[in-house]
Order: C-alpha cells, then sequence, then structure tokens
C-alpha cells in the first residue's frame, strides 16, 4: 500500500488551499469594496470562485485523510492476519 498517495493529495489540497487563500486576500487588499457574494474585487478576482475553490479544497483535503485512514486500517489488519 502505498501512503505516498492520499500524502501528495494533501498536499495538492493544501497548495489550492492557499492560492484560493492569498487570490481573496489580494483582492481585498487591492480593493477597499466590501465583501459581497458574486462581487468582482481588486485585480478581477471572482470572490464565488475563491470561496468555492476553498470549500472544494478542504473536501479534498479530508477526502486524503480518510483515505490515508483507511489505508492504515487495512495494513494493520494485513498485519494481523499474516502475524
Amino acid at each position: 500500500m502505498n501512503l505516498s498517495i492520499p500524502a501528495a493529495g494533501m498536499q495538492n489540497a493544501d497548495a489550492a488551499f492557499e492560492s484560493a487563500a492569498n487570490g481573496i486576500t489580494r483582492a481585498v487588499q487591492n480593493s477597499g469594496n466590501p465583501l459581497t457574494a458574486g462581487s468582482t474585487l481588486g485585480d478581477s478576482v471572482d470572490l464565488s470562485t475563491q470561496v468555492a475553490s476553498l470549500a472544494k479544497s478542504s473536501l479534498d483535503f479530508a477526502a486524503n485523510v480518510q483515505m490515508e485512514i483507511v489505508e492504515n486500517a487495512m495494513q494493520q489488519s494485513t498485519i494481523s492476519v499474516l502475524g
């Protein structure tokens, strides 16, 4: 079983989350506009898209954590059967 797959997935999700969060931060810093749903801020950053990206990357991370938990359980079961 290859635990590097969920680890890589978690790293990718973390990078996507960080990218979306940075995009929102830059947009807010570059404009004096308040945040409203569906608004476009700063350098044409669509707030709705960025928030959706944050949510997706969070779910991706959680899914990879669960995948790692299942793989660990499978390894423990295999060791128990063989041991």
